[in-house]
């Protein structure tokens, strides 16, 4: 079994310094592969929950943190269920019980300076080309991350560029987190407010962990040792590049600076409109047992409600996978791993 999904959530953090282009999985990897497989919903607890569970609980909130595993095609096949069914039942003209409310989409996948450009594509002010041209998406948001634009879109709903601009988190990365101060204004509004939130122990504990896992990972692919005859007077098979992991505690800071930054743009639309229901989209490691961007949006916004829906690819979807301490989260849909990128590509190492 392969590393919790945590850990496939978390990398993108640890490296900051890896283009983002690298970061895709899946070179090679065709789309008739990439498709969503079963999956088996669950309560924090482990007892058996449903879709229609989870929609009946986004009612009763103000957030819904919906963590991801970036390569699990099933995960982003449910995210965009969730965002239909939450529009369906809360917030359309059709809504059976009550008035409808505004339903905006969060996403970790696009940075805040892009929010403009965001809105003009969205308002049809732009082409399509234009706005990926500017807006440096995400890899594969064909197939992961289009879906849910496409339909804000068409139902008009608000959607929340809101992830610090990656070159901000790798100067933390380099120089630490008082680094920020030398920005100018335009550079700071699209960052939390300076000086932004400290991570929590138990987030601290979780990232120690997660770091850990990492160092005995590296070096590895589908299990085996990544030979690199390039190399091979560096050190033995499998070692760490020198200096991977140079300045770990900025590396959480930068962590911290995107959970901070997400959770302030969150709170700024809910400041705009206090009825709304905001669907947030992003890598499980954030939100995992309740701490990274839900602790940070307690910090700006005091009582606000919400539920976690952990998004978990395992080896088996009927086996639930119990947090390590505590719980996933409010709801665990566990996916099946097989159908992941990381999987196909194993499978095509093996053949």
């Amino acid at each position: 079994m392969r590393l919790p999904s945590l850990l496939a959530t978390a990398t993108t953090a640890v490296f900051l310094a890896t283009p983002l282009a690298a970061q895709d999985s899946s070179p090679g990897v065709g789309d008739s592969s990439y498709v969503a497989g079963d999956y088996q919903v669950y309560s924090g607890d482990g007892t058996a929950a449903s879709i229609d569970d989870i929609v009946a609980a986004m009612a009763t909130v103000d957030v819904v943190f919906i963590g991801e595993t970036h390569d699990d095609p099933t995960g982003h096949f449910l995210e965009v269920e969730l965002l239909r069914r939450a529009y369906q039942t809360i917030g359309s003209d059709t809504t059976a019980e009550g008035e409808p409310r505004s339903v905006a989409l969060s996403l970790e996948f696009f940075q805040r300076d892009a929010q403009p450009i965001l809105d003009e594509y969205l308002a049809g002010l732009i082409t399509e080309k234009a706005f990926l041209a500017a807006s440096r998406p995400w890899p594969r948001y064909d197939t992961d991350y289009r879906p849910l634009i496409e339909f804000a879109k068409d139902q008009d709903l608000a959607v929340v560029a809101g992830n610090a601009p990656r070159r901000y988190a790798n100067r933390v990365t380099r120089l630490g987190r008082e680094s920020l101060n030398a920005l100018g204004p335009g550079a700071l509004a699209t960052l939390a407010p300076l000086p932004y939130g400290q991570p929590s122990k138990a987030y601290r504990d979780q990232w120690i962990q997660v770091i850990m896992e990492v160092m005995e990972e590296e070096g590895m692919k589908c299990g085996k040792p990544i030979i690199d005859s390039t190399q091979a007077d560096s050190g033995a098979a499998g070692d760490p590049p020198p200096s991977a992991h140079g300045n770990m505690g900025n590396q959480l800071h930068s962590q911290v600076l995107w959970d901070a930054t997400m959770a302030f743009w969150i709170n700024d639309h809910l400041v705009r409109r206090p009825d709304a229901l905001v669907l947030h989209m992003v890598g499980s490691f954030h939100v995992a047992r309740g701490t990274g961007i839900p602790e940070q949006l307690e910090r700006y916004r005091p009582g606000t409600s919400s539920i976690i829906v952990m998004m978990r690819a395992v080896e088996d979807i009927n086996t639930f996978e119990a947090a390590p301490s505590g719980t996933w989260g409010d709801f665990v849909i566990q996916t099946d791993e097989s159908h992941t990128l990381e999987a196909i590509e194993c499978r095509g190492e093996e053949g």
